[in-house]
Formats: structure tokens, sequence, C-alpha cells
């Protein structure tokens, strides 16, 4: 017998008390006070009383009305240790990914029957984000309202350009560039999306204060008022590479100002040029056409795509 289990049988004070502590550092973890809380934001429990985390506002929201959860409603959290190139598969569809190392941020499905897929993915350079990546693809039809709510962005008059297609009564798509301010911490109304930023920031990932938003949305119909949609939103860094530093001041990446400054006209005419390419490749995934084959330098090369050190 180890002199541990020797002290564990003679030592009945000692025993309780280790019993004891351990009990009250698991009491402590999943019902932590607000300062350790703030210590060691990692550990599993809330604030007694605290308002609801990112996540799970999230996970109410994309409940509906009510924040009452669906039976498919979940979160996930998976290691961000995962680097992920090429593409990935998400509602049983192929998403290809730009160039670098993607790694998962944050994912979720929501709905009364899951069918609707999330996930955000984050690529780093030089320990730097230089893209973020958020999907959301159904697993079932969805009524076409949804679509209606989330081909939004396509019509923002704050929009640097917009492509627009539709076949009546078979699908519709369009892609659109516009810019992501970050600096402000708030990121999106979207309660999903701000939590995979907190999440970001938790784990120490260096975030620009500002990126360009490249968006694709296409819906498929399905039968009567139905549809298969798929987004994707491409947040890519208008910055130098291995740093935050910002190509063009803050104040010349708006719709307004960018052409004022060479460096963001250049970046913003570059991105658009590649997105124009890009949302084939999207559209290829999403019809089951795609050979990840072709997923190679130049087309997979955005802007900010990591270069050779």
């Amino acid at each position: 017998m180890t002199a541990f289990g020797r002290l564990w049988r003679r030592a009945p004070l000692w025993r309780t008390s280790v019993i004891v502590t351990v009990g009250a550092l698991g009491m402590a973890a999943f019902y932590p006070t607000p300062a350790l809380k703030k210590a060691m934001p990692w550990l599993p429990g809330h604030l007694p009383g605290a308002a609801p985390s990112a996540g799970q506002q999230a996970d109410q929201t994309a409940a509906g009305p009510g924040g009452t959860p669906g039976a498919g409603d979940q979160i996930g959290v998976p290691d961000p240790g995962i680097a992920q190139h090429g593409s990935i598969m998400i509602a049983g569809r192929t998403l290809p990914l730009p160039a670098g190392d993607w790694h998962p941020i944050l994912t979720a499905r929501s709905g009364a029957h899951g069918e609707l897929s999330q996930q955000i993915l984050a690529r780093t350079d030089r320990g730097v984000v230089s893209g973020v990546i958020v999907v959301r693809a159904t697993q079932q039809p969805v009524p076409a309202e949804l679509a209606e709510q989330l081909e939004t962005p396509c019509h923002d008059d704050r929009d640097y350009a917009a492509h627009i297609s539709e076949q009546p009564g078979v699908s519709q798509e369009c892609s659109y560039t516009s810019n992501a301010v970050l600096e402000n911490q708030s990121v999106s109304t979207d309660p999903f999306i701000t939590a995979a930023f907190s999440r970001m920031r938790t784990l120490g990932f260096p975030i620009p204060s500002l990126m360009i938003n490249v968006g694709w949305y296409h819906a498929a119909v399905a039968g009567k008022n139905t549809a298969h949609i798929e987004t994707v939103e491409t947040l890519v860094a208008p910055i130098e590479h291995g740093s935050r530093q910002l190509l063009a001041p803050p104040q010349y990446w708006n719709k307004a100002s960018v052409h004022k400054n060479p460096d963001a006209a250049q970046f913003i005419d570059t991105l658009d040029r590649w997105m124009i390419g890009w949302s084939r490749v999207l559209r290829q995934g999403f019809d089951g056409t795609l050979d990840t084959a072709t997923l190679v330098p130049p087309l997979i090369n955005d802007p900010s795509a990591p270069r050779p050190a």
C-alpha cells in the first residue's frame, strides 16, 4: 500500500478535509463568484442570477420568438487547435475554404428539427486573424420567409458592390462586399457571431479592428413556399501580412471614401474580382458538383491569403 493509501485509511479527519476541499472546488467551478469568473472565464459555471452567456443567447435566438429551445438546438465548442484546409462538409454539402489553415470556433444546429446548421471558422497568419468564415446551411427545406430574411444584406446601400442573379422558380443568388468594424467589440447583432468573436478574444486570437466582408447567398426552390438555403460570409482582413496594421486608416474603408485611398481602393477591387470567381466555386459546393482537386492557387488566394514566410 502506498503512503497516500495508508494515510487515507488511518487519518479520518484528513480524509474528510480532502473530500470537503474537492467538493468545494467543484462548487466554485460551477457556481463561481464574480471575481473568480472574471479571472478564469473558461470555468464551466455562470454567475448565479447572471444574464445568459452569448452562446446561450444564440441558442435562444435560434429557437425563435420566446426563446424556447427547439428539439434540435445545440451549440458546439470545437477544438480551435484543429487546422482545416481545402474544404469541409456542412449540412451534407461541400464548403470550399480559401487558402490557409482554418480553425473551428463555434458550431450550432437550430430550428425545431435542427434544420439549420451554422459554423464559424478563423484563419490565422503569423499569429494574427486574417480571415473569418460564417456559414449557414439548411439540412431540410425551410419557409421562403427565412430565405427573404437571409438575403437582406444583398440590398444594403452601404455595400461596396453587389451581384444578384435569379432564375424564377428555380434559384436566387447574390454576392456582395461590405465592411465590418470590429473595434467596438459588438461585431454583430447576431448572438451566435458575437459569441464566436468573444471566444476568439478569450482564446487570445489577435483580431484586426476592421475586416471586409464578402458575402454569398444562394436559395434553391425545394417545393411550394420552401427552399434550401446557404449563406457564406467571408471576412477578410485588409492588413499588412503578419500584423494587425490596416493597409489604410479606418476612415477610408467606407463606401463613400474608399476610392480616396489607393491602397484601400485596390484591396476592395481585388477582393470583389476574386469573389466573382469564388461565388462559382461556392455554388458548385452547394450543387454537389465541386471537384475539390481544383481548389488550388490562384483560385483560393483571396487578397489576405497567407504568403510563404
